[in-house]
């Protein structure tokens, strides 16, 4: 029993023939996969989804490089007995596969046809298959999908065709910034980019011998520091243990002229510890014949140690001349006598 919400079409649309469309690719009838296509063999009118399937198609049939197929029309659609009115009375008469699945593709010489500029699709089939009323649609052709039904350009398709043949070579894409960087313009030809690639593997390639380098000249920079930092210690030890040696042998000397005590010595020994030459002026102040201890009685070593270095007109300045004439009558004398070398008693 016939279905009267449906009218098949006893006519035959020219599906697809192999030849090369309006953008100068093809798609190979002998890659059609048409009963991939069969497991959901809809169409629209005029590629135009949003209005919903008005096509189901049938007896697909093969007659050399041409496939063709009868249209079933749904007359539930709002537009369906239009359609069977059009198609009766010859205003659409040819059909064009829509969202083409692309699975392979070549761009073999020997596939090309007279006119043909771009590839060969040698494997794919259609999600829908439009009633047009010009063959050839441009909506319909200008677009490719993969497996996915993700987007794809003829150019993504010569890439993965360039790697497959080389598969070692990607496409780069560079950046504005990328392009500065390597001394480029978006006008500089694959051999000027191929050969500053080139230079920056070669320059690449020094890096580690470069490191290696670096790396070993650290190490012998870091063993001259630690080097030096052992002569400077050494020398600082050395230094060190020179003027406490100085420190010593004066204070030794000290006891020996009968110009120290031990007590006073041992504080003095520590007092001048790092300044031999502050102590050697002090010692050379203090006279053999006054002992320490009368210097002790009449003013500490301390207050002696106050006046050293100190000229004759340094103590008249302060008026501390007289306070050594009292207590340190030899450091006066000393004094006076370098003051006035030619003064007579």
């Amino acid at each position: 029993m016939a279905n009267p919400k449906v009218k098949k079409i006893d006519k035959e649309y020219c599906i697809t023939d192999g030849s090369v469309n309006v953008y100068k690719y093809r798609l190979l009838t002998e890659g059609f996969l048409v009963d991939e296509f069969k497991k959901n063999p809809i169409g629209f009118l005029m590629h135009n989804r949003d209005k919903g399937v008005v096509i189901r198609w049938e007896d697909f049939r093969t007659d050399g490089d041409k496939v063709f197929a009868k249209p079933v029309i749904n007359l539930s659609h709002p537009d369906g007995e239009k359609t069977v009115n059009d198609i009766e009375n010859g205003f659409l008469n040819a059909a064009s596969v829509g969202k083409i699945v692309c699975l392979d593709a070549s761009d073999d010489k020997n596939l090309m046809l007279p006119g043909q500029t771009g590839l060969t699709i040698t494997e794919w089939f259609p999600r829908e298959i439009s009633l047009v009323d010009i063959p050839g649609n441009y909506n319909a052709l200008a677009n490719l999908y993969d497996i996915n039904d993700n987007e794809i350009e003829l150019a993504d398709l010569a890439d993965k065709l360039e790697s497959k043949k080389n598969p070692n070579m990607k496409k780069i894409i560079l950046t504005a910034a990328l392009l500065n960087l390597m001394d480029l313009t978006e006008k500089s030809t694959d051999q000027e980019a191929e050969t500053k690639l080139q230079d920056l593997a070669d320059l690449a390639a020094k890096v580690p011998g470069l490191e290696k380098d670096l790396s070993d000249k650290s190490a012998a920079l870091t063993a001259k520091e630690t080097e030096l930092n052992a002569k400077q210690t050494e020398l600082s030890d050395l230094k060190a243990s020179t003027i406490t040696k100085q420190v010593a042998d004066l204070v030794a000397q000290g006891q020996t002229d009968k110009k120290l005590t031990v007590e006073v010595a041992k504080k003095l020994e520590v007092a001048y510890a790092t300044n031999p030459e502050g102590l050697k002026d002090l010692i050379a102040a203090m006279p053999a014949q006054t002992s320490v201890a009368a210097a002790t009685t009449e003013g500490d070593v301390k207050d002696l140690a106050a006046f050293e270095g100190k000229k004759w007109d340094d103590l008249y300045a302060t008026d501390q001349l007289q306070l050594v004439k009292t207590k340190f009558p030899d450091l006066y004398e000393k004094l006076k006598k370098e003051k006035y070398p030619n003064l007579k008693d």
